[in-house]
């Protein structure tokens, strides 16, 4: 597995992954992790229904569902600030969460960082993007299958997980069933795309939960923000207090 940091060794990006396919994550090494579709790194960013919290054992755990499975949090006293946000919120609610994926018996938890709630927005947006994430890793499985392709962490991920045309097929049915259970909102079956919604998503997963302007209103163009509603939707953000400019041209989450 390739070793990943941030850059100037700053916190690296988190990578986003469905339960579905944390749950078949079994690769970690030095505290990197690499999942069936060649997804590699040490955090994930992870966006999803929390349905139930409580305390054992000194731990604050809970457990947060996408479509595509169920995830335990388990939080102790090194990860108080994300452990006492848990037992402030009233379940259900849809909540935010960065954290690092540890192995366990059951499948992998999450050690979270941090836990904010989230609106149903916020969630869906987060739906369509891992999905896209997740869509392209496995085109580079499957070039790699075809022995077309010569992706690292694809490479590593058909060898580690012996992984067959069969295997990939339910990774991607499980990709269309995530993308299924959206709500309506377009009458297209997608959720229209709210853009402050995206910036937070964006800058969630960016190193130390900052980015450039620039790169953010780049990316949500690709997402079809354009870039007046994206300068807007910063500059919204910033005036509710959500995120700030630590430095000129740096917007940074709070």
């Amino acid at each position: 597995m390739n070793e990943r940091s941030g850059p100037s060794g700053g916190l690296e990006p988190a990578v986003r992954l469905f339960a579905g396919e944390l749950a078949r994550t079994r690769f970690f090494e030095g505290g990197t992790f690499l999942s069936p579709t060649g997804a590699c790194g040490r955090r994930v960013f992870f966006a999803g229904a929390l349905t139930a919290v409580w305390t054992g054992e000194g731990r604050v755990c809970a457990r947060v569902a996408d479509p595509t499975g169920t995830l335990l949090l388990s939080a102790g006293w090194r990860e108080s600030e994300a452990a006492a946000a848990l037992q402030a919120m009233e379940v259900p609610a849809f909540v935010a969460v960065t954290g690092r994926p540890v192995p366990d018996e059951g499948g992998p938890s999450l050690v979270p960082e941090t836990v904010v709630l989230a609106a149903r927005q916020v969630r869906d947006t987060w739906v369509l993007r891992t999905a896209d994430l997740t869509l392209s890793r496995a085109e580079a499985v499957l070039a790699v299958l075809s022995d077309e392709g010569a992706d690292p962490d694809a490479l590593a991920a058909v060898e580690r997980y012996a992984l067959t045309p069969d295997v990939l097929a339910e990774l991607l049915q499980m990709v269309k069933d995530a993308l299924e259970s959206v709500h309506e909102g377009d009458g297209t079956g997608a959720a229209p795309l709210d853009a402050r919604a995206l910036v937070i998503s964006l800058l969630e997963e960016a190193p130390g939960r900052r980015a450039a302007e620039a790169d953010l209103v780049a990316a949500a163009g690709e997402r079809g923000i354009g870039q007046a509603e994206a300068e807007a939707a910063i500059e919204a953000l910033m005036a509710e207090g959500e995120c700030y400019m630590p430095s000129t041209g740096q917007v940074r989450l709070i």
